[in-house]
């Protein structure tokens, strides 16, 4: 049986945490996290490479920025899921899709989808 594409879950707030990864889930991919800080994201990209990731641009005490930089070195595809319409990342980031909270939420798996197949 083929192993389901993991993804990266970076998210803070726990209740949003928990419907991205239901959602992940049931659109068949195996979910690594969630992971509510910079560093534990880092450390969990460090252990092992996703297929793609879900960042929150805010997180507690940081933003994603330094996790974004490395997706991108790898050439791992992500998206940003974030309730902050303007954030500086973004403009480091500018092809990368950015998904506003809540709505946004319900294109994280099409979006997903699009970007890793």
């Amino acid at each position: 049986m083929a192993e389901l594409p993991r993804i990266l879950l970076v998210e803070d707030d726990s209740r949003v945490a928990a419907l991205i990864a239901d959602m992940l889930e049931e659109a068949d991919y195996t979910v690594d996290g969630p992971y509510a800080t910079l560093a534990d994201g880092m450390a969990a990209l460090a252990t092992r490479f996703p297929a793609g990731a879900v960042l929150d641009l805010a997180l507690r005490g940081s933003d994603a920025g330094l996790l974004a930089d490395d997706l991108d070195a790898y050439g791992i595809p992500y998206v940003f899921c974030s309730g902050a319409a303007r954030h500086e990342v973004i403009g480091t980031h500018p092809h990368t899709p950015v998904l506003a909270k809540p709505d946004g939420i319900r294109h994280i798996v099409g979006t997903l989808n699009r970007l890793i197949h």
